[in-house]
């Protein structure tokens, strides 16, 4: 599976059950990445994308997501899937925000770096976007 995910300086991804990233040119590129392929998110996630066909809300779409699907995470451990993920896109917020819950897995350490991009966002003037790959 790709998994997609946002975080800020520490790798935090949600603070007091809020996430700490919003930005909606950042959503629309997400939205460029996955292209016609199926997207699942969580309940939780549903505020930031427009209801599509390909979009699929599913508590636990970590467990039912195949080999091409992407999942956006904001609210899930991946430690345990990391086997499961082939692709890896991490948007650094560029932020340093308190955060309570912190993304536990970490690409870095057993896939590789395959492309490196900045933009500015519709709120933050640098977002970073790693794609990693096994």
């Amino acid at each position: 599976m790709k998994i997609i995910c946002v975080i800020e300086d520490n790798y935090g991804i949600l603070f007091n059950h809020r996430r700490v990233s919003r930005d909606r040119l950042m959503n629309e590129k997400i939205l460029e990445i996955v292209g016609s392929n199926k997207l699942y998110i969580s309940p939780f996630s549903t505020s930031l994308f427009n209801t599509k066909e390909n979009i699929i809300i599913d508590e636990d779409y970590l467990e039912h997501a195949g080999d091409n699907d992407y999942c956006f995470v904001e609210d899930k451990e991946l430690l345990a899937y990391k086997d499961k993920i082939n692709m890896f896109y991490l948007f650094h917020w560029n932020r340093h925000y308190p955060s309570d819950f912190s993304l536990d897995y970490q690409p870095s350490l057993d896939m590789h770096l395959i492309d490196s991009i900045e933009f500015a966002g519709s709120s933050h003037d640098d977002i970073l976007l790693e794609v990693f790959e096994k």
